[in-house]
Formats: C-alpha cells, structure tokens, sequence
C-alpha cells in the first residue's frame, strides 16, 4: 500500500498542534501548526466563531501555507482587536486570545483544536487517488516554422500525449516573450489533449517567434517557432510593401507625432517616401495628411478636431506609385494632455479648473520655453510652454518666423488656428538659418512675442536647415552556417556607427541566380538569425539591409555560398581496434579514427566491456578518451570482449554510435591470445 493510500484512509489531523503564546500589547506573533491528509486538507482561521478574513485588514493578519505547514502571523497585538476565540479548521483547529484591558498588558494566547472529518466513500477514494496517479500530459506533436500571408489567417497547433490534467488546462501562448490573450482576432482553444491558436489577420507586426507553454508538476515545458508573415500582392504593378508598425506619440489638441518602419521590399525601384492618412470616427474615408511625400519614417499631423477620435495609416511610393496601406493604429481620442494639471475635483459632481481661479486676465503673457522638439529634412516642430497664469478664455497661438540676422518677422502659421502648444514649420530653405517666436491669443487681443534671445536661450530658436542623410551603413561580415537540412543560421556584425538603428532585414538567393526573395518583414533585432524553408543541397547566398527612421541601408555584401545541408551529421563508427600492449594486470587498447566525423571534430570515445557468455555490456570508462588509446586496469580475470563506441559533440552528444568490430581477449598465465 502505498503512502498516498495510507493516508487517503486516515482523517485529516494536526502533527504539531499550536501551541500557547505570551506576548506583550504592540507586539507580533505568529501561530504555527502543521496539516496532513489526503487529498490536501482546505485550511481556514476562524475568530470567535467568524472566519477571519484577511483582506478586511491586510495590515494586521498575514496567512501562509506551504508543504502542510501553517502560519498565521498577527502584528501590533491590541487587547480589542485580539482579544476573543481564534479557530483554525482543516477541519478545524481553534485559537484563543484573552488579556486584560490595562496598558501594555500581556496577551495570554490559549491554543486548542477541532478536528472535522470528511467521510469519502471508497469509490470517492479510488477517484481521488486516480487523479493523483494519471500520467500528465507533455507534448507530443507540435508547430513547424509557419508561413502566412499578409490579411490572411493561420493556425498553430500543439498535441499532447495524455488528456490535460486541471492544472494543466491553462495553455499559455506568446508572441516574442508577450502573452497573448482571448480576442477578437486571436482565439485560442484547448481541449482534452490539443491546443490551438488562431490568428484572424495576419499583419507584419504579428511576425515573430511564438511559444506555447505547458504546466507540469516539475514546472514548465514550453516549444516555439517562428511565423514568417508574407507580403500581399502589391497595389500595383512593381508598388513597394506595406510599412510597419505605426505609432501615434505627442497627442494634443490638435496635433499629433507619428513613426513607422520602412517595408522591407521596394519593389521595382527604390521608396521615395510615404503618404500619411487619416480617418476620423464615424467615417470610411480615409485623408490624406502631408501633400508632399515624406522620405523619413517620422511625420507630425496637425490640424486635428479637439475631443475626436482618429486612426492612422501610412504607405509607401515608389516610381510604380503608392503601394499597399499599413495596419491601422488603434482609435487616438485628440485632447489637451495637461488638462488634468488644471482640474481639481470636488466631491463627484463639483469640478473647478484652474483657469477659473487666476481671475480676470484680458490679454494674454507670451509663451516662454519656444524649442524646436522634431527636425527633419522637410520640417521642423516647434514646442513652447503656455503662458501662466492662461486666464478664463480659450487661448491660441501665432507662429512667426525670421531669417537670422534680419529684423522682418512673418506669420508662420498661416490660415492655420494653433490651438496646442505644437506646430510644424514647412517649406524651409536648405542651408538658411531661422529663427521662431510665439504669441498667445485670446478674444481680448494678441500678447507681446517670445523675447528674442542668444541661440543658446529657449525663448527664440536659430535654426540651420541643411539636408543630410542618417541613413544607416549596412552590416558588415554577413556570414552563413549550416543548421538542418531545410535552414541555414545567419550571422553578421553591426555597424561601425549603430545609432537609431531599429533592426535588420535579410534576403537570399540561390547562388549564381541573383533572384532575391525576402526573408523577414519585421527587423531581427538581434545580429543572428535561422533561415528556414531552404531547399536541401541547394547553394545559397544571403545579404542584409540595416532598418532606421531615415530607411533602409543598401545591401550588405554577399556572404560566401552555401550548401544546405545538415551541420552534424552520425559520424561513422572507429575501426581497426588491436591490443597495443597486455601485461598480466592491465592492457593498452587503441583504434582508428572514424572515417566520417559528421561535420564536428571527434570530442572523445568510450569503450563497453562484458564477459563472454554473457549479453550485458558495462562502462570502461566514465570520462571520454581524449586520445585514440586507453588502458584498462584489472580486467583479465576472465574472457572478456571489448566493443568501442564514441560520443561526439553538436546535435549528436552522447549518441551511442555504432559498436565496432568486437576483439576477443582471453588471458592465460604468461600471455594474452587475440
């Protein structure tokens, strides 16, 4: 019978009971007592008759359970909140505390307890202790590198070798070491011994390295692989991909700053830049933003509704046109986002905001803090700090710039209502220097402008607008390595000069071809990849492509061509093993080296023994033979045969190869015949 059995039949019951306890008022205790039975026994503190609850006050009570063992720790001891009957049940287990009322007075804690019992029936037992002895599931099949196409879905799906056990129904998935939950577009499912995953649109973003993850009861088992997301046809003819993750910062009243990734392929020639759009909610057209195209991966947005919602989306253009859209950002709400600075609450139904409380300002202080926050080729983007105090009325601004040196000042902002304290300044003459100043507005009049000031001050910016291009080197040392049959490891080494790189894309081609396919369309952002989905025994080169703001570099040089084809293979087993030298307490054993090492240097050899007449081989040596003969100490009291084998490294580590030729050896009083 086994321990388990043994104690299913018995009542729960406390081994070391709690026990008495003194201490003096403001003090901490803590009662301790340990629990066994079978299944493990529910464990509850009672006070007085109540069950304690320890969220009422999480200051006072801490509870803790841990391999049968209880404790229930009671800090800053007072005679009312401690004095009355403490319970504990596992069943039960009561605990008494009394003292008296004077100050700093001990507290005489008096330990008792109450065992309930809980009847099983036999079959209830026998279910019970089925559970406890089902085998847990592992996998068993899982999910190869995946291949999708851009808005399409695709499916990963793991199998188990036994049912899920309840501790185990919970299968948790990640893409890129995020956990990915039930949504409208992912669905996840799990079942008796199979879990699946399904995603509804494949975006480039949802490119990466996906996990699924196995609760055991020795922790967790976990299996991933990658899901390569595919270009969609383009929009037109020799169009560019679609770009990549856009994101929306700097949200203001009536402007916004966005940034995407460049597409990893340009199509029939090179991308010129992009076009900015947006939708306002409630609406199926999509706006365009910037009238020129943009060559950087950054752009500000202005003109904007106050209090609306947007989303947004780029594309790329090349000589072909424009080509695909991006994924659409989520819904951006449009607001002043130091609004909350100037509201105080009151109660729930009283809101007071500042500006009602700086008093009757008629016209408005100029702005202060003028900096340029964003400079591009093509723009520049103005920042400054509302005036203080702002006054009651709705305030605005103008923007005025001036060619250094000069005393001339024009509107900057024309026909445009400024109502945050952003604006992009286009249009601006390559190799001049500007500079900018800010007035406030309200419906009493316009405040004085920003005083002009030395470069080095804020309240003025002198600007150079030059054009320069920060598009990043490409990666040097582009180096292929043999993996599997079907993929190839990829390594390269970073730019001399990494700054404001996001990541890399690579492409292939089968050598001597020059027909280049991509490999990624999310940057790696690591310096080494595994490319998969190769054809075997065919020769491959690769290049890469450095990933920024500014775009994508030119092409790497080619690594040097590879033949795909499995990097550790077994290697072939050692032959010609002969008897070197035999003296009548030992013998020197050597042997041939392998003719094939299966792509990795011979790391060591073993050597298996047994007695003749017998079928049972055992260990020579614990530790590999380095070199390619080994003495054997004490092993000529019998007939015995020697077989060698040897464990190599890589993929094949402490496979058994081959047994060799068996040599048999049989001592005799003055020699040894082989």
């Amino acid at each position: 019978m086994t321990y388990l059995e043994r104690l299913s039949q018995r009542s729960p019951d406390f081994p070391v009971p709690l026990r008495a306890h003194m201490v003096w008022e403001g003090m901490t205790v803590k009662l301790s007592c340990t629990v066994q039975g079978c299944p493990p026994p529910k464990v509850t503190w009672y006070k007085n008759g109540d069950p304690l609850i320890m969220t009422d006050l999480p200051w006072n009570y801490s509870f803790q359970q841990s391999f049968g063992l209880s404790f229930l720790e009671i800090r800053r001891l007072v005679t009312t909140l401690n004095h009355g009957s403490v319970e504990r049940q596992v069943g039960i287990g009561p605990h008494q505390t009394s003292a008296p009322t004077s100050p700093k007075s001990p507290i005489c804690l008096i330990s008792s307890y109450l065992i309930h019992t809980f009847p099983l029936k036999s079959e209830c037992l026998s279910s019970l202790l089925a559970l406890e002895l089902q085998p847990e599931a592992q996998f068993d099949s899982t999910f190869s590198p995946t291949w999708a196409k851009e808005g399409t879905s695709f499916t990963l799906q793991c199998t188990f070798t036994n049912p899920l056990l309840p501790f185990q129904q919970d299968v948790s998935w990640f893409r890129d070491g995020v956990q990915l939950h039930q949504s409208s577009s992912t669905d996840i499912t799990t079942c008796d011994n199979k879990a699946t995953i399904t995603i509804g649109t494949a975006h480039k973003e949802y490119e990466g390295f996906y996990t699924a993850k196995l609760r055991t009861r020795d922790g967790v088992q976990e299996h991933k692989s990658f899901v390569y997301i595919k270009d969609a046809s383009a929009a037109a003819l020799g169009g560019p991909a679609s770009p990549l993750a856009v994101q929306v910062s700097d949200v203001n009243r009536d402007y916004i700053f966005l940034t995407w990734q460049p597409p990893s392929a340009d199509g029939a020639s090179p991308v010129e830049g992009y076009i900015v759009e947006r939708c306002e909610q409630g609406q199926d057209e999509w706006v365009r933003c910037n009238v020129h195209i943009q060559k950087a991966c950054h752009f500000p947005v202005f003109g904007l509704k106050d209090r609306t919602l947007y989303r947004f989306r780029v594309r790329a253009v090349n000589q072909a046109g424009a080509g695909r859209p991006s994924k659409a950002t989520e819904d951006v709400l449009t607001g002043d986002p130091l609004e909350h600075t100037r509201t105080t609450g009151i109660g729930k139904t009283i809101i007071i905001t500042k500006d009602e409380l700086e008093g009757q300002i008629r016209v408005p202080l100029p702005p202060t803090d003028v900096h340029a926050c964003e400079v591009s080729d093509s723009y520049v983007v103005l920042r400054w700090t509302e005036p203080e105090p702002r006054g009651r009325e709705p305030l605005t601004f103008y923007v005025e710039q001036s060619l250094a040196g000069q005393t001339s000042w024009g509107l900057a902002s024309m026909d445009v209502v400024v109502s945050s304290p952003r604006f992009p300044v286009f249009g601006l003459v390559k190799e001049k220097q500007y500079c900018f100043r800010v007035r406030s507005v309200n419906k009493y009049g316009v405040s004085d402008p920003s005083e002009p000031s030395a470069p080095q001050e804020d309240t003025i910016i002198y600007l150079l607008v030059s054009f320069f291009s920060a598009v990043p080197a490409p990666p040097p040392s582009v180096m292929a390595v043999r993996d599997t049959d079907t993929s190839v490891l990829l390594q390269w080494e970073e730019p001399t000069d990494k700054n404001g790189i996001l990541g890399y894309y690579l492409y292939y081609s089968e050598a001597g071809k020059q027909d280049w396919k991509t490999v990624n369309n999310k940057p790696v952002v690591k310096t080494r990849f595994t490319v998969h989905g190769l054809k075997t025994r065919r020769e491959y080169v690769f290049r890469v492509k450095s990933v920024s703001r500014a775009g994508n570099s030119r092409y790497s040089d080619e690594s040097r061509p590879i033949m795909v084809k499995s990097a550790i293979n077994v290697p072939s087993a050692p032959s010609a093993i002969s008897l070197l030298l035999c003296s009548g307490s030992e013998m020197v054993l050597g042997w041939r080296a392998p003719s094939c090492h299966g792509g990795s240097p011979v790391q060591g050899y073993y050597l298996d023994q047994r007695e003749k007449g017998t079928e049972t081989w055992r260990e020579v040596n614990v530790k590999p033979a380095k070199k390619r003969q080994f003495k054997v100490s004490d092993a000529l009291n019998s007939i015995k045969s020697f077989s060698l084998f040897f464990v190599k490294s890589g993929q094949c580590h402490n496979q058994v190869i081959d047994y060799t030729k068996t040599v048999v050896l049989k001592y005799c009083k003055d020699n040894l015949e082989t």
